[in-house]
């Protein structure tokens, strides 16, 4: 019998190594049945950058001064990275919270098919009389078309659900550090050098890498994303070990700021080195080399997005966890934060469709634009916060309960 139950246990061992489960001793996991107050709060703050950048497409460019304009925009660029990234989070928490992170995997691959083709349909449907007017489309483009060929950002996401937990489970932390770097250094050589002839090889470079410039079709390229994506799991994988008790809330906040800072250092250099290469070489290097190249989301400016989004975590852990402090701004950013899909379909309605059937769109000036922004925040809070009440998410003393959570120490 304890032949039998030594080679049980070394054929278990076997095959948790081949299914890539972690091979370092971990304490007992348990499944947790509340919400983690500062990743709400966070998630939050992501949709009111995405319904602040919806808001600003409806500015007039030519009527504001062209710095307040290139702000606004690198301002709101943070939206998008700070939503898939928050959302590799939340996904790489659940994973490593689980004994066996494939129930978890089940349970996610619904999701991505409801985010594939419900809320794919619902996002452009909404967005459809914005779309029209800002992208000037022809009237051959049919509905039905338009319907089917936009891909938003919750399509990426749903891939990056679907193919992301062998990089977030296999790999230890370094090893996925050097598969986010590849990832995005991939991307940019294949933006830059890269050139199909076929329309097909055209569209999969598009769909896998981006294109210089203006894309036709996604706007959100897999792989990129992919990368930006599994930058999250570092704080999914940290927030499961201080619910476990083997990591405590100071120890990883000093762990966060050295890396913000060397994201910030990274980011600078790449910008200022970027900047010199096109002084020095603009006439002699192929001009796809600078636009691949070019201070984006993507590529120079992303270490810095990064960066930003982890001071405003570490201020966020430090606030709820540290100072035991629950504002009402906090809690404020926590109802976008819990209803996060529903707010991000329905502000299309709100701040991009609306807009463009009362023949705002392209028309708005600062004041016009801010005016936009904060009525779409107010409306959107109203309909969030409902949505959330009736669904059961929401008590009706919820910021008082979340205040008790705090208080308690329950807030993780």
């Amino acid at each position: 019998p304890k032949k039998q139950e030594a080679v049980m246990k070394i054929s278990s061992l076997s095959l948790k190594n081949f299914f890539g489960l972690p091979k370092q001793t971990r304490p007992p996991l348990y499944r947790v049945s509340g919400r983690i107050l500062s990743i709400d709060v966070l998630r939050g703050f992501a949709m009111v950058l995405v319904i602040l950048q919806h808001s600003y497409l409806n500015i007039n460019m030519k009527l504001i001064p062209l710095l307040m304009g290139a702000l606004l925009w690198n301002i709101t660029s943070l939206a998008a990275v700070a939503f898939v990234s928050i959302s590799g989070a939340t996904f790489s928490y659940h994973l490593f919270m689980q004994p066996d992170w494939r129930i978890v995997y089940r349970r996610y691959i619904t999701r991505a098919l409801f985010l594939l083709f419900a809320a794919h349909l619902a996002i452009n449907m909404i967005s459809y009389p914005f779309r029209m007017v800002y992208n000037n489309l022809p009237d051959s483009v049919s509905f039905l078309t338009s319907l089917l060929l936009n891909f938003p950002i919750t399509d990426t996401i749903a891939s990056c659900l679907l193919v992301s937990p062998i990089f977030i489970i296999r790999f230890g932390s370094v090893s996925r550090a050097l598969i986010i770097a590849s990832l995005l250094i991939a991307s940019r050589i294949a933006v830059a050098f890269v050139n199909p002839v076929t329309p097909s090889f055209i569209v999969m470079k598009e769909a896998l890498f981006g294109t210089v410039g203006e894309p036709k079709i996604f706007w959100f390229p897999l792989v990129p994303w992919l990368a930006i994506f599994l930058s999250g799991s570092y704080l999914g994988q940290a927030l499961s070990r201080i619910k476990q008790g083997a990591l405590n809330v100071p120890a990883f906040m000093r762990q966060m700021k050295k890396a913000g800072i060397m994201l910030a250092a990274c980011s600078l250099i790449l910008i200022v080195g970027y900047r010199l290469l096109r002084m020095k070489y603009a006439n002699n290097w192929d001009p796809e080399l600078f636009g691949a190249l070019l201070p984006n989301q993507l590529a120079t400016l992303l270490p810095g997005l990064l960066a930003v989004l982890i001071w405003i975590c570490i201020a966020v852990l430090h606030r709820i966890n540290i100072s035991g402090q629950y504002p009402r701004f906090l809690w404020f950013l926590s109802i976008f934060g819990r209803t996060s899909l529903f707010t991000y379909v329905v502000q299309f309605a709100i701040v991009e469709s609306a807009p463009a059937i009362l023949g705002f769109t392209g028309s708005l000036r600062l004041a016009g634009f801010l005016v936009l922004f904060m009525t779409g925040l107010g409306v959107m809070f109203f309909l969030s916060f409902s949505y959330g009440r009736m669904r059961g998410w929401l008590q009706e003393n919820d910021y008082h309960v979340c205040l008790n959570s705090v208080s308690a120490g329950r807030s993780l």
